[in-house]
């Protein structure tokens, strides 16, 4: 298996990926001192890139979730916890009237 790269990017598209890898703290010396993780990054941003992401916001975003900088929501989503719920088989609190209306 190859390890090149053959994707074309623009120069200007080049200097935005350069910018989050920069903003990351992935410039040249951290690229000599690591040279391992550097290339990670930039193979995870070229792929990113490449299925067409291009907010450099975004990418910078993913490039921290992949090396665990960025902290994952301590709360679930009210559509995870009620799907949670149907897969585990928790039914749901239900509120049960009286016959008698009181």
């Amino acid at each position: 298996m190859s390890s090149n790269l053959n994707i074309s990017v623009r120069t200007s598209d080049l200097a935005i990926l350069q910018g989050v890898l920069d903003d990351a703290g992935y410039d040249s010396t951290s690229s000599l001192a690591d040279p391992k993780h550097y290339n990670i990054a930039v193979r995870l941003l070229f792929k990113l890139y490449r299925d067409g992401m291009t907010s450099p916001a975004a990418l910078s975003i993913e490039l921290s979730r992949h090396f665990g900088k960025t902290p994952l929501p301590s709360k679930s989503s009210a559509e995870f916890e009620k799907n949670r719920k149907l897969i585990q088989g928790v039914r749901s609190a239900v509120i049960v009237k009286s016959p008698t209306g009181a």
